[in-house]
């Protein structure tokens, strides 16, 4: 049951833009009952209600007070499809009608949340579906959050930990407030309470917003760096970033990372056949590395038939794997899940259907 319209619900302040640690402290201020905020927490991170007619321990005329001033809905699921391998991609509705999508990806082991930052992506990756309609907007900090809460209440995974990574749509730092925010309201101990290991940002290579998460200290989260060529000359081509941060002054901010021992930076490589895929650029790449703590996911490319590339052959990808293990590197292949719904890297582009249409001929 809502609480009460879209509408009316545009109005109201979003408690999930806070670290829920601050609700408190919050309806403290306005209501005078601050010890609420952490019963309001509860009921929405560990039992998954977004409404406060339903949280029955506040009374109810608090109840009614609480939903005009404020907000504790997630995005709503306006579509949900599944892959043959247990990945689902959910297509998300925001309070302003527009959609993101954010992917659920189980395992043996763990599950990994795959959420968004942006409602499509200004950065125009030649390789990638994602900016082909350029940026709608960023999201807001609650909708970040939003998308954890929304993906582990739909799955039951409330009290299990997560692995979140910000790998969905749009570039994380580009929405550096709203990201940093989110990131703190996932630590908080009152919420989903995520370690920093937890947490992964991945980036197109934005120098000074990297600067800015190396101050987050501790609370700082993993680091994924979208590299994917060993020149400039290649990666300028097909990442327009690279124009403006070459890949040796994107370099030299991750050397100047206080990274954390044991810590690694992960270099995504996406293999364009005839593109970036040589014994030649593999053997660049370990020694551009050299002198980070690095490790490598090579990605062969999610085809997509709409834009100009070929992935690459399993003797390919062997053989630049083999070579730039030779130099050093710590590098292993990674096929993306969830092709077969559009949920894999660089397919997501809020599609109504399981597949882009272009495949299915």
């Amino acid at each position: 049951m809502k609480d009460v319209s879209m509408a009316n619900r545009r109005s109201r302040r979003s408690l999930l833009d806070l670290p829920a640690s601050l609700w408190s402290e919050v309806l403290g201020h306005k209501t005078g009952v601050g010890y609420r905020g952490d019963q309001v927490a509860n009921w929405v991170f560990k039992h998954g209600v977004f409404s406060f007619n339903e949280m029955g321990n506040i009374p109810q005329e608090l109840r009614r007070d609480l939903a005009a001033r404020y907000t504790v809905v997630p995005p709503e699921v306006s579509a949900r499809f599944e892959s043959v391998d247990g990945t689902q991609r959910f297509l998300l509705e925001l309070q302003d009608g527009q959609k993101v999508e954010s992917v659920y990806m189980p395992y043996s082991d763990r599950v990994t949340l795959c959420i968004s930052s942006q409602v499509g992506c200004r950065f125009a990756c030649t390789f990638c579906q994602t900016g082909s309609k350029g940026l709608q907007r960023s999201l807001t900090a609650g909708e970040i959050v939003g998308q954890v809460l929304r993906l582990r209440a739909e799955q039951g995974w409330l009290s299990r930990p997560v692995n979140v990574v910000f790998m969905g749509q749009g570039e994380p730092l580009d929405n550096t407030d709203a990201v940093i925010s989110a990131i703190k309201a996932l630590q908080d101990s009152a919420g989903p309470g995520l370690s920093w290991r937890r947490i992964t940002v991945s980036t197109v290579g934005i120098v000074s917003a990297i600067q800015r998460l190396a101050e987050m200290g501790n609370s700082r989260p993993r680091l994924a760096v979208s590299l994917n060529a060993s020149t400039d000359e290649v990666r300028s081509e097909i990442m327009p970033i690279n124009r403006r941060w070459s890949i040796e002054v994107l370099l030299s901010a991750l050397r100047d990372v206080n990274w954390r021992k044991n810590e690694r930076v992960t270099f995504e490589y996406v293999m364009l056949a005839g593109i970036n895929d040589t014994t030649d650029d593999a053997r660049r790449l370990g020694n551009l590395l050299r002198d980070l703590p690095a490790k490598v996911n090579l990605i062969p490319w999610n085809s997509l038939p709409m834009l100009p590339y070929r992935r690459p052959s399993l003797k390919s990808v062997e053989r630049f794997r083999v070579a730039a293990r030779e130099t050093g590197l710590d590098v292993l292949v990674r096929y993306s899940r969830g092709a077969d719904i559009a949920a894999a890297c660089g397919q997501l582009h809020t599609s109504e259907v399981a597949l882009p249409s272009d495949t299915l001929s």
